[in-house]
């Protein structure tokens, strides 16, 4: 298996105590790569580029990380994981080089830095990630897409963003969140008026100890307001919201003890959710 990983990972950061701030709500915490896959790898090499957008749908520049199968041939199935709260495309490097390894795509729009001051901060969210599927369907990623397999996904905020996106672009065909949460207050969106129009089949990974959003809490209010769409659930036993992502800066003494290793939840999350994509694709 042969990676070749971009050496940009995002915009130029200011790191205080092992992580970055930069007058952000949330931190960014640096990469913690795994010495090994926690999941299965499949046959194909992976590359891993960054594409720098100069005209986002907002009005100002950002980047898409690019995972894809190296020699592949033909259209690709795909999916367009969708970030928040400050979270970068290394935080599920597992997952994207895994799904790549197996003939995915996976397309990883840069967030917008979460502040006090952005009122539009979901929306633009939303639509950048619009904007990287439409890039990615035209061909403008050098990367061909299958249009009937395309799905969206998430962790914790960014996976109710993914489903903003699926309301409004009817071209996606499936959700996968990992641990949804609710916002505070939602800027630019309407999850009262977006989420009914959510007709895809959707996959909920959960965690049994989430502390943030338990599977009790806001993953079953999703549900219900996402009437149309199919649900299927697993709850991770043992599982921690934040063992959902793979760098261990924001783990707190607070959270609660767990028999499960980080490495082994990526490993269920991982194997679960591709396992689930190729059987809705």
């Amino acid at each position: 298996m042969s990676f070749a990983r971009s050496s940009t990972v995002g915009l130029p950061i200011l790191l205080i105590a092992g992580c970055s701030l930069d007058g952000n709500i949330f931190p960014t915490w640096p990469p913690n790569f795994f010495d090994q896959s926690p999941a299965l790898l499949g046959t194909f090499g992976v590359d891993e580029r960054r594409i720098e957008v100069p005209d986002g749908a907002d009005g100002e520049p950002f980047g898409i990380t690019l995972f894809s199968p190296l020699s592949a041939v033909g259209a690709r199935p795909t999916l367009v994981w969708v970030t928040g709260s400050n979270v970068q495309a290394y935080y599920h490097q597992s997952l994207h080089e895994t799904l790549a390894s197996w003939g995915y795509v996976v397309i990883v729009p840069d967030s917008r830095p979460l502040t006090f001051t952005d009122f539009n901060y979901h929306r633009r969210n939303v639509d950048l990630a619009k904007q990287a599927i439409q890039k990615a369907i035209d061909g403008e990623l050098d990367v061909t897409v299958d249009r009937d397999r395309l799905a969206v996904g998430g962790y914790s905020i960014g996976g109710t963003m993914a489903a903003f996106v699926a309301a409004e672009e009817p071209r996606v065909g499936a959700i996968v969140f990992w641990a949804p949460t609710r916002a505070p207050f939602w800027t630019g969106v309407d999850p009262d008026e977006l989420l009914p129009k959510v007709t895809q089949p959707a996959y909920y990974l959960l965690a049994e100890l989430d502390n943030v959003e338990p599977p009790e809490g806001f993953p079953v209010e999703l549900r219900t307001k996402m009437s149309q769409s199919e649900a299927t659930e697993f709850v991770i036993p043992q599982g921690l919201h934040l063992y959902f992502q793979q760098p261990t800066g924001a783990d707190s003494p607070a959270d609660p003890e767990s028999d499960l290793t980080r490495f082994e939840q990526q490993e269920i999350a991982i194997e679960r959710t591709r396992a689930w994509l190729d059987g809705v694709f």
